[in-house]
């Protein structure tokens, strides 16, 4: 069983700010069709976990109907049977994010960091 990343956890060079919004989003929309869960912790000093909740991502569209610009939110879905749930990636909350070895991803959006990982089946 390997050992999930910490929302602490650094990059290679150590910035937790590693990724570009775009780089991140590049790394999420890599994981669609997979099986990922979602840890939520808050963005404080000593980070706790508030929530948990998994699913299969799927692409999310645009609100407006087009490509989004840079005020729209982007939204992926998770598909977890009768229960779906979305994720809303905003550059206005986004204060950076780290992509891990393992294929995993935090992103830090607003005062909470979003752990995304691919989940072992």
């Amino acid at each position: 069983m390997t050992t999930r990343p910490r929302p602490t956890d650094r990059g290679s060079d150590g910035d937790p700010a590693d990724l570009t919004f775009d780089g991140a989003l590049g790394v999420l929309l890599a994981m669609i069709g997979q099986r990922v869960v979602v840890d939520v912790f808050d963005a404080g000093e000593h980070p706790r976990l508030v929530a948990t909740f998994g699913g299969t991502l799927h692409a999310g569209y645009s609100m407006t109907g087009g490509e989004p610009n840079e005020q729209e939110a982007i939204f992926v879905r998770l598909d977890s049977g009768a229960e779906n749930a979305a994720l809303s990636l905003h550059r206005e909350l986004y204060g950076g994010a780290i992509s891990h070895p393992d294929g995993a991803l935090t992103l830090r959006l607003g005062g909470v960091d979003l752990l995304i990982a691919p989940r072992e089946r």
